[in-house]
């Protein structure tokens, strides 16, 4: 089922589904339209800031129109053929605590999505001060008829789970603790949470129809074949994307990346890697898992945030790079080169199905 219900919701994928997830500072429409190309669904972030003037908006459509010309030029016989007049085969990412996503959502973002048309949206970190913001945005993507695109909503329990199924998403994307960059502060690794969330959906919502991805510390083919095994249809890749050669992040992130192993205890869940660049937005149900750096050392030694971040600050200035904030989640030490986006999506699906045919092998 997983299969061939995963293939009819996103035609030109190919099995197991490989998803590259929306990050901020790396994603972009090359990257996105490779790994589709190479039969995975990729995906691009929206932003959160919703407002009509809003630069990111400004941005994401520049970003859909790039990625429709990506994909209506075909090379090589290679990908999807896509016209103006078909969903665009990409996905796009928003982080929605913003008090603009509840106002201006409907009224500045609904237009562009319906415009481009591209074959999922993916929500995450509603405010826990606005619970309506997460209904409001699936009521608005929903009642668009002349474009329904798959509405995925990423959470950190099975309490989310249920409440983003009970609004009306099509897709749990279960991500553990395990996943770099934001997420819930409180949560569990993906072993469990998603055959806890796949287990419930099932009791409780049977008819529904809604699937799971499975996210976090999946960087190659056998965590994608893990997850399919716990109850996902499909597996959401972050980290090793990172390192893709059209991947927009830095040289120092890169290397940071590469250059990092044993990733259990090489990273950590902390709002400190926010606080430390003066990004005090995110709420305080969410933090984020990055390499450990001279910062949180000093950090977890009782250094105050005050001189922390004087510290922090003088050695940018200075070119050191070594306290600067890699997001990554704890398969890092899986991820060993870098690779175009295309051929880390074949080889992340060859390694999920030599993974499944060993297993079945040896049954």
């Amino acid at each position: 089922m997983a299969s061939s219900r995963m293939k009819s919701w996103f035609p030109g994928t190919e099995y197991p589904l490989v998803i590259s997830a929306p990050m901020e500072g790396v994603t972009n429409p090359r990257l996105a339209t490779e790994v589709t190309k190479a039969g995975g669904l990729g995906f691009i972030q929206g932003g959160r800031d919703f407002a009509p003037a809003s630069a990111q908006l400004k941005r994401l459509e520049d970003q859909l129109t790039q990625a429709r010309s990506l994909l209506t030029a075909k090379s090589q016989g290679e990908g999807p053929n896509n016209d103006d007049n078909d969903p665009l085969p990409i996905g796009v990412g928003f982080v929605t605590f913003s008090a603009t996503a509840k106002q201006h959502f409907a009224e500045t973002t609904i237009p562009i999505l319906k415009k481009h048309k591209p074959a999922a949206i993916w929500l995450f970190a509603p405010s826990p001060d606005a619970p309506d913001t997460l209904p409001t945005l699936i009521d608005a993507l929903k009642s668009e008829a002349a474009y329904s695109p798959k509405i995925a909503v990423q959470i950190g329990s099975v309490a989310a789970a249920r409440e983003a199924v009970s609004h009306g998403a099509d897709i749990v994307v279960a991500q553990g603790t395990d996943a770099g960059g934001h997420q819930w502060a409180s949560g569990a690794s993906v072993v469990s949470l998603v055959p806890e969330v796949r287990d419930m959906l099932d009791t409780e919502f049977p008819d529904k129809g809604v699937a799971v991805w499975a996210a976090g510390g999946i960087a190659d083919g056998r965590g994608v074949a893990a997850g399919l095994v716990l109850g996902a249809e499909g597996g959401v890749l972050g980290t090793r994307y990172i390192v893709a050669t059209e991947s927009d992040a830095q040289d120092y992130k890169r290397e940071a990346l590469l250059g990092t192993s044993d990733g259990g205890s090489r990273t950590v869940k902390s709002q400190l890697h926010d606080h430390i660049q003066g990004n005090k937005n995110w709420p305080d149900l969410y933090d984020g898992r990055a390499i450990i750096t001279p910062t949180y050392q000093d950090h977890a030694a009782g250094v105050s945030l005050d001189e922390n971040t004087k510290r922090f600050e003088a050695a940018r200035e200075g070119g050191d790079l070594s306290r600067m904030v890699t997001w990554s989640g704890t398969g890092v030490g899986l991820v060993r080169e870098e690779l175009p986006a295309a051929e880390i999506t074949r080889r992340v699906r060859e390694g999920a199905l030599k993974a499944i045919t060993g297993l079945n092998a040896s049954i």
